[in-house]
C-alpha cells in the first residue's frame, strides 16, 4: 500500500472546497508550515478546550452528509443540530412489518470476513445470517440498545394514540438494533445498559442459547436493574443510545437507574467511559448497513468526539466540527497510512458447509471468494484460477474425511478458513468397504487370459484385467491405485466376488458403490455393476480432473434386496487410465 498523504491541512489561508476529499490551499506565505504538517502524516485535532486556534482541519469523507453543521455554541446547540439532521429524509424501515426486518441486521451486522455469518451483541459466536428467530429454534434475535420500554416505545407504550407514529419510528430505528443472541436478549430484558460491581450483589454470567457462560454480567434477582454487556460490545450500544436520545426529543440518558415508561436510559456516566473506546470496523459497517436503509447516519459512530460535546464534559462549549477526528480517517484509512480502496481482507460468502463422503468440493458452486477495501466497499468475485483452497477443486470425500475440517482459502497473502462438516454417505455405512493401498492384492498385475484369485479385506475375488498392467500407486493425488496407461490401456477388467457375497452371515445385497475416476483421454469408459443375474443400468464414467473420485452408487429400490454374486466392471478404456480408490457393497 502507499502512503496516503496527510488528509489533515493547516485551518491558516485553507479554503474548503465542496467536492469530496479536495483542498485548495492559500497558504503560500505559510509553506514552511504546510510542509511540516504534510510531512507530519498523523494529525491529530487540536483540543479546542484550551481556547486556541484548531490547527488540524479533516477532509469531509461523508459526502456531504454534515454540510449543515459546521460549529455550535455548547451542547444544546450540538444536539439540536443533530437532531434535525438525522431526521432529515429518513426511510422508515418498518421493525415489526416489513419484508426487511431481517434484511437491515443481515446486512449491517454481517461479520467483516464470513458474509453467511452476523456478528451478535453479547454473546461470543457467529451464527449464519439466515438461522432468524422463529419462536423457539434458537436462531439469533434483534435487540434494542436503548430498551423499549424505558423509552416507552414498545408494543405495551402508555404513549397516547396521536404519538403511534412516532413509536414505530422509535422501534424501528436500526441505529438502535443490533443482532443478539436470544438468552442473552431476555436476560437483558429491560435492564440499564451499564458497568455491573461486585458491590451490587452476586455477580453472575448469564448463559448463550448454547448454554455456555457469556461474558455478560448481572446481579442476581431482580433488585438491581443494570446489565453488563462483553467490553467488545460496549463502545458500539453506548453509541446507540446516545444516538437515539439525540434523534427523538423525549428521550434521554440520565445518570443512576432509569426506570420503565419514563423515556430515559441511566448510567449516563458508563456510557460516557465506554463511548470513550474508539470505532472499531464491525460498528462502522452496522453504521453505513443502516444508512443504506434509512438514509441517515449515527453521527456518533462517524465524529465519536461529539458524544462528549452533548453529553458529557465538554457540553457548554462551543466547537467546529471540521476539528474533530472523523472515525473514517483511522477505521478505513488507518490514520492517512492507507488507501481507501486498498485490500484490507480477503472474505468468502455462499458458502457450502456440509457434505457426504462421494461429494465433491467445487470452487465454482461450493463458495464466493472477494477481497474488501479499507473503505467496506466489496469488489467482484474472484475467478477460481485466482484463489487456492485445502481442498483440491473437484476432489471428492472419501471414509477418512469424515468428521469436521477446516478449509483455508488464500489468495496472494490473505487468508481465511471456515468449518466444515463432513457425514457418512450409504456407502461409507456399507456392511463392506475395501480401500485400495499401496500394497494390496492388485500390485503388479498384468493382463492375463484367466482371472486371477485374490483376496481384498477378508473377502475372496476373481479379478481379471483384459490388457495392459496395474500401474503405480497415486498417493499425492490420493485418487488411489493406478490401471493402465495412455500407451497401454486396460480396454476393460471386472471384480467378482468368487462366491455369493455374504459377510458376517448377511447375503441380501442392497447396494454397491466404487469411488474411481479417469484420465483426461480415456477413451469412453462405463462402468457395469451386478448382482447374480440382475444387472443395474450401466453408469458412464465421468472423464478427466472433474470426475476426480468421483462416487458411483448402484442401489436397489428401498425394502428390496438379491442374493448372488457381485461384480463390478469397467470397460471402454481404449486410451488412458483408470484410476479406483474404493469400493462397498452394503447386505442385511
Amino acid at each position: 500500500m502507499k502512503t496516503q498523504f496527510c488528509r489533515a491541512f493547516l485551518k491558516t489561508n485553507t479554503l474548503i472546497n465542496k467536492k469530496r476529499n479536495t483542498r485548495i490551499i492559500r497558504a503560500l506565505p505559510f509553506v514552511l508550515s504546510f510542509l511540516l504538517v504534510i510531512s507530519a502524516c498523523n494529525p491529530k485535532p487540536t483540543d479546542t478546550s484550551s481556547g486556541s486556534e484548531p490547527d488540524i482541519v479533516y477532509e469531509d469523507y461523508y459526502n456531504d452528509y454534515y454540510d449543515s453543521i459546521e460549529s455550535w455554541e455548547d451542547g444544546e446547540d450540538l444536539r439540536d443540530q443533530l437532531e434535525t439532521l438525522v431526521n432529515y429524509n429518513v426511510t422508515l424501515v418498518n421493525f415489526g412489518d416489513s419484508d426487511n426486518i431481517w434484511a437491515v441486521n443481515q446486512r449491517a451486522d454481517e461479520t467483516l470476513e464470513y458474509y453467511d455469518q452476523v456478528d451478535i451483541v453479547y454473546g461470543s459466536y457467529q451464527p449464519l445470517k439466515t438461522f432468524t428467530n422463529s419462536g423457539t429454534n434458537g436462531g439469533w434475535q434483534r435487540e434494542h440498545a436503548f430498551a423499549q420500554s424505558l423509552g416507552n416505545f414498545d408494543v405495551s407504550n402508555t404513549r397516547p394514540a396521536a404519538e403511534s407514529e412516532l413509536v414505530i419510528k422509535m422501534r424501528s430505528d436500526f441505529h438502535n438494533v443490533f443482532a443478539s443472541d436470544g438468552p442473552l436478549n431476555g436476560s437483558r430484558n429491560n435492564r440499564n445498559l451499564g458497568n455491573v460491581t461486585e458491590a451490587m450483589g452476586t455477580v453472575y454470567h448469564p448463559t448463550d442459547t448454547y448454554g455456555n457462560p457469556s461474558e455478560c454480567r448481572a446481579i442476581q434477582g431482580s433488585e438491581v436493574n443494570i446489565f453488563e454487556p462483553p467490553a467488545k460490545d460496549k463502545a458500539m450500544l453506548a453509541r446507540g443510545i446516545f444516538y437515539m436520545a439525540t434523534r427523538f426529543a423525549d428521550l434521554d440518558v440520565i445518570e443512576g437507574v432509569a426506570y420503565v415508561r419514563n423515556k430515559n436510559h441511566g448510567m449516563l456516566s458508563d456510557l460516557l467511559e465506554w463511548s470513550e473506546n474508539p470505532v472499531t470496523r464491525r460498528e462502522y459497517k452496522h453504521n453505513i448497513g443502516v444508512y443504506h436503509y434509512q438514509n441517515n447516519r449515527n453521527p456518533y459512530v462517524d465524529y465519536p468526539e461529539l458524544v462528549d460535546y452533548v453529553f458529557g464534559s465538554k457540553k457548554d462549549e462551543s466547537g467546529e466540527l471540521r476539528t474533530l477526528r472523523p472515525s473514517y480517517y483511522d477505521v478505513v484509512l488507518d490514520g492517512g497510512q492507507k488507501e481507501a480502496d486498498g485490500i484490507h481482507n480477503l472474505s468468502i460468502k455462499n458458502v457450502k458447509t456440509s457434505y457426504e463422503v462421494g461429494d465433491p468440493f467445487s470452487k465454482a458452486n461450493d463458495l464466493s471468494v472477494f477481497t474488501v477495501q479499507n473503505d467496506l466497499n466489496v469488489n467482484a468475485n474472484l475467478a477460481i484460477a485466482d484463489f487456492q483452497t485445502t481442498y483440491n477443486d473437484l476432489y471428492h470425500f472419501i471414509d477418512e474425511d469424515i468428521g469436521k475440517k477446516i478449509v483455508n482459502v488464500s489468495y496472494q497473502t490473505y487468508n481465511i478458513t471456515y468449518e466444515i462438516d463432513i457425514k457418512s454417505s450409504a456407502s461409507s455405512q456399507a456392511l463392506y468397504k475395501y480401500t485400495l493401498t499401496t500394497d494390496d492384492a492388485f500390485k503388479d498385475k498384468t493382463a492375463q487370459v484367466t482371472p486371477y484369485s485374490i483376496v481384498l479385506g477378508g473377502l475372496n475375488f476373481e479379478y481379471y484385467l483384459q490388457s495392459g498392467y496395474v500401474s503405480r500407486f497415486q498417493t499425492s493425488a490420493g485418487t488411489g491405485r493406478q490401471f493402465g496407461t495412455g500407451d497401454n490401456p486396460i480396454q476393460s477388467m471386472y471384480l467378482e466376488t468368487s462366491q455369493s457375497f455374504n459377510v458376517s452371515q448377511k447375503n441380501a445385497v442392497n447396494g454397491i458403490y466404487v469411488v474411481a475416476s479417469t484420465s483426461k483421454t480415456p477413451g469412453s469408459p462405463v462402468l457395469d455393476v451386478s448382482i447374480g443375474d440382475y444387472s443395474f443400468t450401466q453408469q458412464t464414467m465421468i472423464i478427466g480432473p472433474s470426475g476426480e473420485n468421483t462416487l458411483y452408487s448402484f442401489e436397489l429400490p428401498s425394502g428390496e434386496s438379491l442374493e448372488g454374486k457381485v461384480r463390478i466392471t469397467f470397460s471402454g478404456f481404449t486410451t488412458g487410465a483408470l484410476y479406483f480408490k474404493q469400493f462397498a457393497i452394503n447386505a442385511i
